[in-house]
Parts: structure tokens; C-alpha cells; sequence
């Protein structure tokens, strides 16, 4: 549990003033409402014995109340009332300070998740899924965390010491009476012994069928088209059952542990009023206990039981936070694949020479090398084309050059220097990238593609439309740039979402532009007509395409075939043809393929 607070204390070091607060004023305000009793204590005795008890503070109230002009009823009056606006004072200030920091703390613990997943890479998003992700960052931080890392731990600690200032108050009334109604905690004590184990396998259980009920949404969700063109609803909503019932099991489950050990920590404790009215009654009778210290007991007894809920309640909550704790750890624990490394080089320029030396990529833990020993290099200004057949690894390596992934063998070079060496910041604002699947966001057209770069002007924008040839389109589109697209772009085509990409990589005028199959979704005339214009402004940059065009191939510089990971074949259109190896026979197969598509 030591390692928890610790994860937590992180998150307070910048709210020190909250922090004062809330240890600071806690036991100020226990102080004033514990005192409350004693007040009724000797008005009562006050009453009914026509005399001021016998009390060190109740004679030197008396005796303040005197210097003013007040009678001993009207001074204890009076002190009950502004004892008890201090305490409601107090209350409602640290109260107030609880509540704002449980909110921020909500902000702190979800922000700080979604950024660390941004920087992680592909194996992280092959081992959680998005419905997963999606739970932790949700439930895990605003049903189950977030109000215990504040409210949880902090009325915990004004448990404690609203218990501790009622036992010495209680203890200065009637030790023997206070043992009698210390009686319970012996139970206390099993019952969280007892507990603690079941509650932490309920709690990790539910999240893990959280996690797969919303896991399940998300891919029916994602492919809905799919299940439709397959007529796959029915098994669909079996699946969705299937994970709503585990879910009700697994949430019932566990409502039912926490109100049993809730319930025990609130019900055991009210015996110790049994106790107090049973054996402080027969007290009074005898007369070794006046009227008012019997009520001044009760009250206090009456005290003890909703800061003992509240310390069961911790106790409850705490193991149910620690799963979700753990949860958030999970994903903290795994390393970025590409650290940003301090120190890089930030000025920002580059001039487009890459150079690739003898690079080699697999996942960790796996044996089987995606590219093994590529070397090559492009010069400022070149346009290289990829070729092979699918699964050659053509994607994972134009992944390599944004440092989208990093190579575990050998070295690339930008400008002479390690990728490494460049802040991925300056490093990918200089690239233009266009993967095969066009990623789109539920948001403007415009916004997609300026994808929030405020240096973007109206010239450029409609410069980069222009080339990816959405300017006729998207004036057919009801509000024109200011249309939404829906989430993942489903409201508009295969072809327009892979130029929308296209726009999106050429309107932040990259030295280096990658397109990977961008333009598998378009016909061939606006495909043609696509391909001219970016023929047109590529010599301006040095372009990386993975292609099938056989009309871009025959203009390429320099083209590289793959196969199984490995350079096989490298050169000009013309010399790979004359070969009549590898290149020619996936030519003539991209040429078939064009003369049937025509």
C-alpha cells in the first residue's frame, strides 16, 4: 500500500496549499465539534443541579461570561452557538478544498494516462485494447479513484482524529465507561483481516468485465458496416449479452462483498451504544454518573459511528483503489518503443539526405526479423519507391524514418546525424507521412487537415487541397470546410478520407513526404490527375512512396524491392526491367492490374 501513496503523492507535490488545509484546519475543526458535547454536558448538570459543575472549563466559561455581564445559561448558550458556527465554518471551507481537489486530481490522473499512452508504441496497442484503455481512463479514474485520492484518504484522517479527540473526551467523563464501549473493535479488526483478500480479487474481476464489456462495444461499434454486410447482428447482440451478464455478475459480486463488510463495520459499532445506555443508564441510577455526562457520552458514542463507517469505508475503498492504481500502473510500466532522448538536436532544420546503414526492426521478444540489413540511401530532392509483395515489411520501414518505430539494428541518418539525435517534435514536423489506412477525427474538414497548426494560412490550405484534388468536392459539401466528418470519417468516401490525408501531410510543407499505398481507394482519372500534380511539387522535397502506380514507378529515381524483410533488387525502372527479376515480375502484374482497372 506504501507504494500507492507514493503514486499519489506525485500528483499533490504541486497543490502544497490544499495540502496545508486539509491536515491543518481537519483537527482544528474536530476540535470545535468535539467540544460540543461538553458544552451540553454542563448545561444540563447546569439545570438540574442549580449549579455550576464541577469543571476546570465549564467554572472558567462561567467566570468569562460574568466579566460581560452574562448569567451561566446565557454563557454556555452562547458558547454552544459560536463553537458550533466555528465548526460549521471550518467544515464547509475544508469541505470545499476536498471536493476541488478530488476534481483535479480526476483531470491529473487522466491527463497524465492519455499522455503517457500517446508516446507508447505498436506492441502497446497490440496488448491493450482500445475498449481497455478506454475503461482504465474512465472508470478506473473517475468511479473508482478519484474520489478516494482526495475525500477517501483525508476523511480517513479526520476519522482518526475525530476518534482519537472523542476517546480523550470520553476518557476524561469515565475510563471504565469508554473500555465498555471500546468493546467492538476487536471485531472491527477480524472483519478487515478477513476481508481485505476477497474484496481485492472482486475488484480486479470487475474491471477486467468493464474492460471486456466495453471492449466489445467498440469493435461492433468500429465495424458496423462489417457485421451489416455480413448479416452478423444476432451474433453480435449474443456477444453483447454474453458480456452484459458478466459484467451484472461480476458488479453485483462485488456490491455484495462491500455491503456486507460496510455494513459490519457500521452495525458492530453500534453496540458500543448498547453498551453505553445499557451500563451508563445503571450508572446514572446508582448516581456514580451525572445526567448531563451521560448525554455528553452518548453523543460521543453517537460520534464514533459514522467515523468509524468512514474508517471502514477506506478500508473498502482503499483495496478497490489500489486495483485500479495497479491498473493505471500497467500502462505507465510500459517504455515508450521510441524515447524522445534529451539533449536532441532542436533547431528544427533539415535538408532531406537519409541514409539507412545495415537497419534492422523485430518486436521485442520476438526472434523474427520484420527488415533485416537495409541499406540505402536518398538524396535532398529524390523521390524512392518501394515495392514487394505483400507483408515484405515496405510499411514498417517508411515507419522507421518518423521514428514512429525505432530500428534494433544499425543506424539512420538524417542530414549526417542519428534520428536519435533530433527531437521528435522538430524531426516529424519536418515530415509529411500518409499511412495506407487514412486516420480522420469526428471534426471539421478543416480541422482534420490543418490537425491544429495555427501557422496554417487560408493560401496554403486551399494550395494543399488543390493538390490532393479536394477542391470540387468539398464545395459540394454542405458547409464547405466547416463540415464534420464524423467519427473516423464515415460520412464521407474511401478515396476522399486517403486525400484528406494526403492534404493533411502537404499543407505543413514537409522536406521529407512519405505516402504509403495513399491511393488504393481512388479511380484511376482522379488518380492520375492526383499523381500529376504531386509530380509537380516533389522535387521540392524528398519523397518516400510505396506504390503499385506503374506511371510513378517509371519516374521514381530509385526504386527498392523487398521481399521477407531483406533488399533484393534496387535501381531505375529501366535497369530492374532489363533484369527480368523480381521488379519486372511485379511490374507486369501492376500493369495488368491497371489495363483491367481501365
Amino acid at each position: 500500500m506504501y507504494n500507492k501513496f507514493k503514486w499519489l503523492a506525485k500528483y499533490y507535490k504541486p497543490y502544497g496549499y490544499v495540502l496545508a488545509v486539509l491536515f491543518i484546519l481537519t483537527p482544528v475543526q474536530a476540535a470545535f465539534q468535539v467540544s460540543i458535547p461538553r458544552l451540553i454536558e454542563f448545561s444540563i448538570d447546569y439545570f438540574e443541579n442549580d449549579k455550576v459543575p464541577d469543571n476546570s472549563v465549564a467554572v472558567w466559561l462561567n467566570d468569562l461570561g460574568s466579566t460581560v455581564g452574562l448569567g451561566t445559561a446565557a454563557t454556555f448558550a452562547l458558547a454552544l452557538v459560536l463553537i458550533g458556527l466555528w465548526a460549521g465554518a471550518l467544515y464547509a471551507f475544508v469541505q470545499g478544498h476536498r471536493a476541488w481537489m478530488n476534481l483535479k486530481l480526476e483531470w491529473l490522473f487522466r491527463q497524465a494516462s492519455f499522455n503517457g499512452v500517446t508516446s507508447k508504441g505498436p506492441n502497446f496497442f497490440n496488448k491493450y485494447r482500445t475498449g481497455d484503455l478506454v475503461t482504465r481512463m474512465t472508470d478506473d479514474v473517475a468511479e473508482k479513484l478519484s474520489w478516494f485520492a482526495c475525500s477517501g484518504i483525508f476523511r480517513f484522517y479526520e476519522a482518526v482524529v475525530f476518534v482519537a479527540f472523542t476517546l480523550v473526551m470520553m476518557i476524561t467523563i469515565d475510563p471504565e465507561l469508554t473500555l465498555y464501549c471500546a468493546g467492538p473493535l476487536p471485531f472491527l479488526i477480524l472483519v478487515f483481516s478477513l476481508s481485505h483478500t476477497v474484496l481485492d480479487k472482486r475488484y480486479d474481476w470487475l474491471q477486467s468485465r468493464i474492460s471486456h464489456f466495453n471492449d466489445v462495444m467498440e469493435a461492433c461499434f468500429s465495424g458496423i458496416r462489417v457485421v451489416k454486410a455480413y448479416t452478423r447482428e444476432k451474433a453480435q447482440k449474443g456477444r453483447f449479452n454474453d458480456a452484459v451478464n458478466q459484467r451484472r455478475d461480476a458488479e453485483i459480486s462485488t456490491v455484495k462483498a462491500m455491503t456486507v463488510v460496510e455494513s459490519m463495520y457500521f452495525y458492530i459499532w453500534q453496540l458500543g451504544i448498547i453498551i453505553v445506555l445499557v451500563a451508563g443508564g445503571y450508572m446514572a441510577i446508582k448516581s456514580d454518573l451525572s445526567t448531563g455526562k451521560l448525554s455528553a457520552f452518548v453523543y460521543y458514542t453517537v460520534y464514533l459511528i459514522f467515523p468509524m463507517f468512514d474508517i471502514g469505508s477506506f478500508l473498502v475503498k482503499g483495496r478497490q483503489s489500489a486495483v485500479s492504481i495497479n491498473r493505471l500502473q500497467d500502462l505507465e510500466n510500459v517504455k515508450p518503443m521510441v524515447p524522445e532522448v534529451s539533449g536532441g538536436n532542436g533547431n528544427g532544420s533539415i535538408g532531406g539526405r537519409l541514409q539507412f546503414d545495415a537497419v534492422d526492426f523485430n518486436f521485442p521478444g520476438s526472434d523474427r526479423k520484420i527488415l533485416d540489413n537495409i541499406s540505402f540511401d536518398i538524396s535532398p530532392g529524390q523521390v524512392i519507391a518501394l515495392v514487394g509483395r505483400v507483408g515484405a515489411g515496405k510499411s514498417w520501414l517508411v515507419n522507421l524514418i518518423p521514428r514512429l518505430v525505432d530500428p534494433t539494428g544499425g543506424a539512420i541518418r538524417l542530414d549526417g546525424k542519428e534520428l536519435r539525435e533530433f527531437k521528435l517534435e522538430d524531426l516529424r514536423r519536418n515530415i509529411g507521412y500518409v499511412p495506407q489506412e487514412p486516420a480522420l477525427f469526428s471534426d471539421t474538414v478543416r480541422s482534420n487537415i490543418t490537425f491544429g497548426r495555427d501557422d496554417v494560412d487560408d493560401d496554403l490550405l486551399n494550395w494543399a487541397i488543390d493538390v490532393a484534388q479536394l477542391k470540387d468536392e468539398i464545395e459540394t459539401f454542405p458547409d464547405g470546410l466547416e463540415t464534420r466528418i464524423g467519427t473516423r470519417g464515415m460520412s464521407i468516401s474511401g478515396g476522399q478520407k486517403q486525400r484528406l490525408s494526403l492534404a493533411r501531410a502537404l499543407v505543413g510543407k514537409p522536406r521529407i513526404l512519405i505516402l504509403d499505398d495513399c491511393t488504393s481507394a481512388l479511380d484511376s482519372r482522379t488518380e492520375t490527375a492526383l499523381w500529376d500534380r504531386l509530380h509537380e511539387v516533389m522535387p521540392g522535397m524528398t519523397a518516400v512512396l510505396v506504390t503499385h502506380r506503374p506511371d510513378t514507378l517509371r519516374q521514381a529515381d530509385q526504386i527498392i524491392v523487398l521481399d521477407d524483410g531483406r533488399i533484393v533488387e534496387r535501381g531505375r525502372h529501366a535497369e530492374l526491367i532489363s533484369t527480368e527479376g523480381h521488379y519486372a515480375r511485379i511490374y507486369s502484374r501492376y500493369e495488368l492490374a491497371e489495363d483491367l482497372g481501365a
